[in-house]
This record gives structure tokens, sequence and C-alpha cells, in this order.
């Protein structure tokens, strides 16, 4: 049996915690054996193997994945959905996604990446629920530099408190982020994008960072921010734009031109 399970971008600027876009970069998990000469075994610490077991699941698992760790697009939310979902097939012969996304999201502390990564498409996760939007017909453009971050340690650096105003600016644009894309008006993502909650705060110990999405944003991208902690930039632009614009972002880091996913969790 193999799961596949796509990666995903979180935040999209003001939506901290609650908004995630899937990505076609996927992470694949084998049980009992290999589906792949590039599938290798999985240490019992993998988040992966941590929801298989939790989950129930017994055997030797092994993952194929070029998520890269520690770069911001959700590689232990896809690792442990894949994990659980893994224990949920062989247990009950079938996906129990709300269970699934309710385990996952409480051990990962949000459930943004793991919606994106369960559901597939755009997510938006609060109140222990989650909504699925059918994904834009756009293209993601990763930015991504050598360097890793801790989500923990990234998030260790947040105010714990923030003015009114900036929350009343991140309630306003994280609604205009959901209404832009769920009506597909591309003009209004740029504006609907900014944050005040969280990006400066990473951006500052992320200056290269920040210098992509400005590179972005000049080079015409519809939007751009910092993929979850970091240090991935993301950003949103039409298909037939995507390869120039990736070739506009700074030296420090290599570009990935990927698709939006339509599906997230997926057997065979």
């Amino acid at each position: 049996m193999r799961i596949s399970v796509p990666a995903s971008s979180a935040n999209l600027g003001p939506g901290f915690d609650a908004l995630a876009l899937a990505v076609e970069l996927r992470f694949h998990l084998d049980v009992g054996e290999p589906r792949s000469d590039d599938s290798v075994p999985l240490p019992d610490r993998h988040p992966a193997s941590e929801a298989y077991r939790q989950a129930g699941g017994e055997g030797q698992l092994f993952a194929e994945t070029k998520i890269p760790p520690g770069k911001g697009l959700g590689f232990s939310g896809a690792a442990r959905v894949a994990g659980a979902a893994a224990a949920s097939l062989a247990r009950s012969g079938a996906v129990h996604h709300a269970e699934l996304l309710e385990a996952v999201s409480a051990a990962e502390g949000h459930a943004d990446n793991a919606a994106a990564s369960v559901y597939g498409g755009f997510a938006v996760a609060a109140g222990g629920r989650s909504i699925r939007i059918a994904p834009p017909p756009l293209c993601f453009v990763a930015w991504i530099p050598d360097a890793e971050t801790s989500t923990s340690s990234s998030r260790s650096r947040l105010p714990e408190q923030v003015s009114l105003a900036d929350a009343v600016h991140n309630v306003g644009h994280a609604s205009l982020l959901v209404a832009a894309l769920a009506t597909r008006d591309y003009d209004a993502l740029r504006v609907a994008c900014e944050d005040r909650l969280h990006q400066s705060a990473r951006l500052a110990e992320q200056p290269e960072s920040g210098a992509a999405i400005a590179a972005a944003l000049a080079a015409g991208a519809h939007a751009a921010w910092l993929s979850g902690s970091g240090p991935t930039v993301g950003a949103l632009t039409d298909p037939s734009e995507a390869v120039d614009l990736a070739s506009e972002l700074p030296d420090g880091g290599h570009t990935k031109v990927l698709e939006l996913a339509t599906f997230g969790i997926q057997a065979g």
C-alpha cells in the first residue's frame, strides 16, 4: 500500500494558523515493503512513524519524498497525515478524514498544514472545523534557501500580544484573501496577503526571505508570503509567467514551479 500526501504552504500572510494551500510536492509512504527504489525505511522517531503507531499501525514503513524538512512546506504535517491515513486504512479499510485531521492537528499544534494535506486545495481551518475551497488555476513558485527554520523556535519569537489595530488589520486581510481566492479575484491578492502578526518578526531573522518576497512582487506575482515559519517564500502567479517569475528571484535559494494540489490523501 502506498499513501501519497501533498506538501502545503501555510499562513499566506495574514491567515496565521488558519489558511494553507496544498502544493504538488508529495510525501509517499509505503507500508510493509518499498514501492520504489527511492523509498527508504523510516526510523521510529520519524513523524510518519509516530503517527502510524499512535493510530494503531503495525509493520515497517518506507518513504519517498521531495518535501524538504525545516523549510516551511509542511513536511511534518504531510508525514503525520500519511502515517495516520495508512494506519486508518489498515485498521478499517477507510480513511476517516475528520478524525485523522483532529489527531494530526493535535500533534502539530495547529490545523492549517494538516488540513491542506488531508483535503488538498485551499484549506481554511479554525475552531476545530476545516473547509476546503477548490484551488485557483495558478502556479505556486517556491523560493527555497539553504537555511532551515525550527517552527518552535520561530514561534518563540512572536509577540504574545498585538495591538487592536493590527488584529483588525489581519482579520480584514485574511477575510479578503479567502474571498479573493474563492471568487478568483486575483487583483485583490497582493493587498490581501499583507500581514501584521508574524511575518515581520520572522523576517527580522530571515532578511533574505524578505528580499525574495519583495522580488516576487516586483516581478509581477499576484501575491507572495513567508511559507509557514519560513525560510521558504511562496508566490502565486499565472502559469504562463511562472518560469519568468522564478528567474527573477534572488540567487540565495533555488526555485520550484509547482501546481496547486487539487487532491489531498491518495491511496493505491
